[in-house]
């Protein structure tokens, strides 16, 4: 299955999120955008693992971040990437975080344990829509959108599975892990 590592985010940022996708589908964007109750702040894309190899997984990370520290990052801007001056992803940026940057390395010192590589830069950021179309002169339209910065507390991290339809993708939680001990398998 496809599968990716999350963390999950509040309601604050789940409504903005909302918002934002009303504001720039009414100046013309065209997407597929990520539904209120997909958004996530992706770690890591991990591509098609098999269920076995999934709970090992599961089971070696939550063992590994056992006793990480709580901690909170703040959700602080609109950003986009573009590629050839057409914008490509629509997201909420994160404000430089120390915690969340040391999660994403001890995390990734047990991935590459098990064969998974990545690219180097942790560009932490939550994925709003992936644009399809859009109106002429678009960065004004994205970059006048603001929101009051939004702190989002972390005390544990999830894996889904990732299944692609025509509608979009759909999520499903399999395993949560609370930094204070404990994994959780979702059925």
């Amino acid at each position: 299955m496809r599968t990716f590592i999350a963390v999950d985010v509040n309601e604050n940022v789940r409504g903005v999120s909302q918002q934002i996708v009303e504001k720039l589908m009414k100046r013309g964007f065209k997407a597929n955008w990520v539904s209120k109750e997909n958004i996530h702040l992706t770690l890591f894309f991990l591509g098609e693992v098999q269920s076995h190899k999934v709970d090992e997984i599961a089971r070696h990370l939550c063992h590994r971040i056992m006793g990480f520290p709580s901690f909170s990052y703040i959700v602080e801007k609109l950003g986009y990437f573009s590629k050839q001056s057409k914008p490509r992803v629509i997201w909420l940026g994160i404000k430089s975080n120390q915690a969340l940057q040391k999660l994403y390395e001890e995390m990734k010192s047990e991935l590459v344990k098990h064969n998974f590589s990545f690219e180097e830069r942790f560009s932490p950021h939550i994925t709003v829509g992936r644009i399809k179309d859009f109106p002429g002169a678009w960065q004004p339209l994205i970059e006048d959108i603001t929101f009051e910065p939004i702190t989002v507390a972390v005390d544990r991290f999830s894996i889904y599975f990732s299944r692609l339809t025509p509608a979009g993708p759909i999520y499903k939680k399999v395993y949560e892990c609370r930094f204070e001990g404990g994994l959780i398998k979702h059925e």
